[in-house]
């Protein structure tokens, strides 16, 4: 496939050198019936969804790398979400001061000099990519690389082009797990209010599959419209985990097994009237949800596997990130979008 492809070539204020060194269509009805004290409930019904079709919601993408396979993958996901979405992609490698000291410990130029040819050949490598890139339309793709700890870059790189969406790959270059499990990328996904997308497929094609972890607040609404947003033509499934108290602790305190059972059923219930309210004014049949009582990252893994999930969308409370959302950061093979 051939295509025009645009490729800002922002001068860069250093000098242009080389240098060598490198730092659910699941839809059946299944209704709700009391079971035997203590199994899970649970149920697929469809529900409405949100408007389908190309959004322009999203007109800015930040893809960090740094030229790992796993970067790789996230780069490659970028630039077809940024040709489904038609925004511009920025393509951003940070250069951490410890590479930069470790450099200057060998050679014996300054650390002005090291910079700059530092800089300028990941400039090199970025453009090239850049003008490798092949897609059924033409697209704006622009380097950037910046001089920060890793965390810092992005999200100075993230503002800086007011992204609407953060990719990024799930290991870093040394598979140390320093993009994603470690403590930067998390703690990225922890500041950021931006959506951050953790990357862990190949892009073979857009999204078709997602799952999207709800609680009952309209937190959760913002949650399932990114989602949309995110992939317009994909079927979705609401995935939501009751968490009631143990029945026999329940027992041990005096309530019947009738009052737990009776109790469990109203819990159910009113957690499928909620879900239901959050997308009540969206339109579509593609959407269905799954309410059980169960440990989230149990449940969330279950369907993933079931369904056959390609992305999974979770939201974040404030400034940090919660187990579940850490649970399946850490374990799922999907790709994983979290939402602010």
């Amino acid at each position: 496939m051939h295509a025009r492809m645009s490729v800002p070539r922002t001068p860069n204020p250093m000098r242009r050198g080389q240098c060598g060194m490198m730092a659910c269509r699941a839809r059946a009805i299944i209704p709700y019936s009391p079971r035997t004290l203590g199994q899970t409930h649970s149920a697929i019904l469809p529900v409405c969804n949100m408007k389908r079709g190309v959004t322009r919601d999203m007109k800015q993408i930040l893809v960090a790398t740094d030229f790992s396979p796993y970067s790789n993958i996230a780069l490659d996901r970028a630039v077809l979400l940024a040709t489904e979405h038609q925004a511009a992609l920025e393509v951003l490698h940070v250069i951490t001061p410890a590479s930069v000291d470790a450099l200057c410990d060998f050679l014996p130029d300054s650390r002005q000099a090291i910079e700059e040819n530092l800089t300028n050949s990941f400039y090199s490598q970025l453009y090239d990519f850049a003008d490798r890139v092949k897609s059924r339309q033409s697209m704006t793709i622009q380097p950037r690389v910046r001089i920060a700890e890793i965390e810092t870059g992005i999200i100075e790189a993230a503002a800086a082009c007011d992204a609407d969406l953060i990719v990024l790959g799930s290991h870093g270059e040394h598979s140390s797990d320093e993009l994603f499990v470690g403590s930067t990328a998390e703690n990225v996904l922890a500041r950021e209010t931006r959506p951050v997308l953790i990357a862990k497929q190949k892009a073979d094609a857009p999204y078709g599959k997602i799952g999207v972890a709800v609680d009952l607040t309209e937190r959760s609404a913002a949650t399932i419209r990114k989602a949309g947003e995110l992939a317009p033509n994909a079927t979705t499934c609401l995935l939501h985990a009751l968490q009631a108290p143990n029945h026999e602790r329940l027992r041990q305190l005096g309530a019947s097994d009738e009052h737990i059972k009776r109790s469990r059923s109203e819990f159910y219930d009113r957690a499928v009237r909620e879900i239901g309210k959050l997308i009540a004014n969206r339109q579509d049949e593609r959407i269905s949800r799954v309410v059980e009582l169960d440990y989230p990252p149990a449940m969330i893994r279950r369907w993933t596997e079931k369904l056959h999930f390609d992305l999974i969308v979770m939201g974040k409370r404030g400034g940090r990130l919660g187990s579940v959302v850490r649970h399946v950061l850490h374990n799922s093979a999907s790709d994983i979008l979290v939402v602010g």
